[in-house]
């Protein structure tokens, strides 16, 4: 194995570097710049959850999130992180327990519901539940926000492309056109135009599932800066993640479930090791 300023080591000795440089090995910067995590002021609290119960998948998960706050939650498979989400976002119905946006205790029977509470959920499948591949950018920014560009059912296409070439900019989405097809676009850009109709929405709760689960370096260090960005913004951020170190490296705060509970919580994740998130995650 030879290292960037030509110094050759065995295989052996490759093994023992430590993961700091074996990054800075592979992308060229340091773990700090890996997962640029800025600190914001936390506000009210924006979201609160209290003895959320669903089947054998959710029992008795309890939490708050703070406007500029993003709380990691991770888990093992089948810990129940995609389905308490599914629970805030309305796509599933508790069958007890409170979900309070603003200090407001809310009752969802849909996601339409909860969206109108301003919460957003990016969806871990984007290709089948987050967007519509087969149709255009343009179109896909416009599904949830059809009320904004419309009146008396028709739609105002100019303002349509107006705001979605603002989100475009602000978010770098790569597209040969905005009638692209959502299909033809990398994993990162997918990703972005599916933060880009939530956005335009002004969503002030965020739930986001493996956001990076499927794109490349470059891109997952683009999605890591727009959630500074939202969090700097006032958006209280939930992001549900597998990847250990994108969770300790990104969040403020980290609960960790197993078996459809809360197991344990850590107030400083930077500070945090793996296997610490792992015995919780495990025992």
């Amino acid at each position: 194995v030879v290292l960037r300023d030509g110094q050759k080591v065995g295989e052996n000795a490759a093994k023992e570097i430590d993961r700091q440089q074996m990054i800075e090995m592979m992308v060229g910067r340091n773990i700090e710049q890996e997962y640029p995590k800025e600190k914001s002021s936390f506000g009210d609290v924006r979201l609160r959850v209290e003895q959320l119960h669903w089947r054998q998948q959710v029992r008795g998960v309890s939490f708050e999130v703070r406007a500029g706050e993003v709380l990691g939650i991770t888990g093992l498979v089948g810990a129940g992180r995609s389905e308490t989400a599914r629970l805030i976002a309305g796509a599933e119905i508790p069958e007890r327990g409170t979900i309070l946006v603003n200090g407001v205790a809310q009752r969802f029977r849909s996601p339409a519901d909860a969206i109108r509470a301003g919460i957003c959920f990016l969806t871990e499948d984007r290709k089948d539940q987050g967007l519509v591949l087969g149709h255009s950018l343009t179109d896909n920014f416009g599904l949830p926000n059809l009320k904004t560009f419309s009146n008396l059912g028709i739609v105002r296409a100019e303002s349509e492309q107006s705001a979605f070439a603002i989100q475009t900019e602000q978010l770098q989405i790569k597209a040969s056109s905005n009638r692209q097809l959502a299909g033809q676009l990398s994993g990162g850009n997918q990703q972005k135009l599916v933060l880009a109709k939530w956005l335009e929405r002004n969503c002030n709760i965020v739930i986001i599932d493996e956001p990076t689960r499927g794109i490349d370096v470059g891109a997952k260090f683009e999605i890591y800066r727009l959630l500074n960005r939202l969090a700097k913004q006032g958006k209280a951020i939930v992001m549900i993640s597998s990847e250990l170190p994108e969770i300790l490296g990104m969040s403020d705060r980290v609960l960790v479930m197993r078996e459809g509970m809360v197991s344990g919580e850590i107030e400083t994740p930077q500070s945090a090791t793996q296997k610490e998130v792992m015995e919780l995650a495990a025992h």
